[in-house]
């Protein structure tokens, strides 16, 4: 098999809800781009990963954005049901009539088109327009006025909806909402929205109490058994997670002290981390499903002797890598106020040491930089291999956390 990366990248709705995504993908050589490599990758995305694993497995069964190299449009080669995916244009694939004809062909059978990167005044695709459904703006390095003179010139009655990609903040998701777009694509939920160095709030601490006790090694069982049964909340979000069809234990566990000996010390660890970011008030649910993804494949990394040697600390970094993002604090004042590690806190403030490295691979192969990912060495068909094991595994954990906190 050739090496192609491949990862996904969410794409928002004006609610915030995940309506799509992205699957981005690069053909693992060098980063010069041909058309033989762009067809190659393309169709081994396409054959080793999306047919193999199942394009609804890949996106929970969300709208997949796939960008296609203009053989497969000219040559009607296009392996998806028309309620599967968005068709991206790729803003170096020319405007031709044997391309026109292609595209009016494929919206006569009921699918949906998108031009990729579309900038005016110098693009040529606007002959493309009676065909789009969709138009790609990235606005990365756009002034407001920029942005919004795009949403003037392109949102029409009835024509193609506007997509702002590569939105890195807050404040460009409210403005590109503000001129009038209707999807965002991009990183602004993966960063504090003010970096402010507040503490975390008191609601919070019976969690943190556990999760700092099953980070000491001498701690015992009565110990956490006390702590878990001083917060009522806390000992019904565990009874009722041990009792979720996720274990299968039949008559069910009613005690607190049976739950910690079922699930052992590290998985109620790994509960405990991971139920303080579901229980976070308005935390949108593809955060937490990112981080989840992120913390399964850094484990599996250290798992295959990548980077560390523990795979319970390991998947603590990855987990709590994007904690900045969810409680709004800096990740120094995080740091401070959790006992971790100095091996840990270097790899989640530095994303230095060993767990530094795979937290560096696990965030390139999520933001697709393929450049970061040939240099750390991991080999393409692995690599891909933990992700989609990662994507699949935190939408289960998610579901039967929500669930468990309702």
């Amino acid at each position: 098999m050739e090496a192609v990366y491949l990862a996904r990248q969410p794409i928002y709705n004006r609610d915030l809800d995940v309506c799509g995504y992205e699957l981005l993908y690069r053909h693992g050589q060098s980063g010069t781009s041909n058309v033989a490599n762009g067809d190659s990758a393309t169709a081994s995305v396409i054959e080793n990963y999306i047919m193999s694993f199942g394009l609804e497995s890949i996106t929970g069964g969300k709208t997949a954005y796939i960008n296609l190299t203009r053989n497969f449009f000219v040559q009607d080669f296009i392996p998806f049901q028309k309620h599967q995916v968005v068709l991206e244009l790729l803003e170096d694939i020319e405007p031709d009539e044997e391309l026109i004809t292609s595209l009016q062909y494929l919206c006569e059978r009921g699918y949906s088109i998108a031009l990729d990167d579309y900038i005016l005044d110098t693009d040529e695709r606007h002959r493309l327009y009676p065909y789009v459904n969709i138009i790609k703006v990235d606005v990365l390095n756009m002034s407001y006025q920029e942005v919004a003179r795009h949403a003037r010139k392109l949102i029409r009655p009835d024509g193609p909806k506007l997509l702002a990609e590569k939105v890195e903040n807050k404040q460009m998701m409210d403005l590109c909402r503000k001129a009038g777009f209707s999807y965002f694509q991009g990183f602004f939920l993966s960063r504090p929205s003010t970096f402010s160095t507040q503490s975390m709030t008191t609601q919070r601490v019976p969690l943190l109490r556990l999760i700092a006790a099953l980070h000491d090694p001498e701690i015992d069982l009565r110990k956490l058994e006390s702590i878990i049964s001083q917060d009522l909340s806390l000992t019904y979000k565990l009874l009722r997670y041990i009792s979720s069809p996720l274990f299968g234990i039949r008559g069910g566990v009613e005690s607190i002290r049976s739950a910690i000996l079922y699930l052992g010390r590290q998985e109620l660890a790994r509960w405990a981390m991971i139920l303080a970011l579901v229980s976070e008030d308005n935390q949108p649910a593809e955060r937490v499903r990112s981080l989840l993804i992120r913390a399964r494949v850094c484990e599996q990394l250290t798992k295959h002797r990548y980077g560390g040697s523990d795979r319970g600390t390991a998947f603590t970094v990855g987990l709590f890598s994007g904690l900045d993002a969810v409680f709004d604090c800096t990740m120094e004042s995080i740091c401070e106020q959790l006992p971790l590690s100095d091996e840990t806190r270097q790899a989640l403030i530095n994303h230095s040491g060993p767990y530094g490295r795979v937290l560096e691979a696990a965030l390139a192969q999520e933001q697709g930089n393929w450049d970061r990912l040939q240099q750390l060495d991991i080999p393409a068909e692995q690599l891909n291999g933990f992700y989609l094991d990662a994507v699949q595994w935190a939408d289960v954990q998610y579901q039967q956390l929500a669930s468990s906190i309702k």
